[in-house]
């Protein structure tokens, strides 16, 4: 995976203020009446779920089921990472140049497809599709997910800070008590980003797949 790099390295017209703030604490009172007033046992049913699903989307459901099932991922880990990494927007490009849903650079793109395809046969602006985008993206996390036997956290640490870094810090006993996992991960970034997607893979478990 020595092609697979870091990636460290609208205007809108409102109806005022007052409107605004009128809608912004009706929204909050709905939500606390939600979460609060129903019984734990319905923490992930009816509406409570609904509320949940706000923050937790299914968009593009068909192509994450497609190439979850063609890749041997799992359809929560998906989207845990399109959830993490754009926030379901597919225009997003990141200050280092990484693309579209689940943010992929040019390069890797261009590794993935020789691998997969054993060939470039699209340019780096196809990963704004979100077809091709998840398609790869999802390619690319069962690579790491092989690669670390399917330990997400470590494979999550590497589709952030790349797989020459994790590769260093599980070489590393500070970083690495068994040369496998990772009881520590030294970059801030990515420790924050491997517990967002951990959390978001753990969320979309509960609501969707219990």
């Amino acid at each position: 995976m020595s092609r697979y790099e870091s990636r460290h390295s609208r205007e809108t017209k409102g109806h005022g203020a007052l409107g605004f703030l009128v809608t912004f604490v009706l929204v909050v009172f709905v939500i606390v009446l939600v979460f609060f007033f129903l019984s734990p046992d319905d923490a992930f049913k009816g509406t409570k779920r609904k509320v949940y699903g706000v923050f937790y989307p299914q968009s593009y459901s068909e192509q994450v089921t497609r190439y979850a099932k063609e890749f041997n991922v799992e359809e929560p880990l998906v989207y845990a990472v399109i959830r993490t990494e754009s926030g379901f927007r597919p225009e997003v490009e990141s200050a280092a140049g990484a693309m579209g849903l689940m943010q992929i650079m040019p390069s890797t793109f261009e590794w993935l497809q020789e691998h997969l395809e054993g060939e470039i046969v699209y340019s780096a602006d196809s990963l704004y599709d979100p077809d091709i985008n998840i398609r790869y993206g999802t390619y690319l996390l069962s690579i790491l997910l092989s690669e670390h036997n399917n330990d997400i956290k470590t494979a999550a640490a590497a589709y952030n800070a790349g797989t020459a870094n994790v590769g260093s810090w599980l070489e590393d006993s500070a970083y690495s008590p068994d040369g496998k996992t990772l009881s520590h991960i030294p970059y801030e970034e990515t420790e924050h980003y491997v517990d967002r997607v951990e959390d978001a893979y753990e969320m979309y478990k509960k609501i969707y797949y219990q």
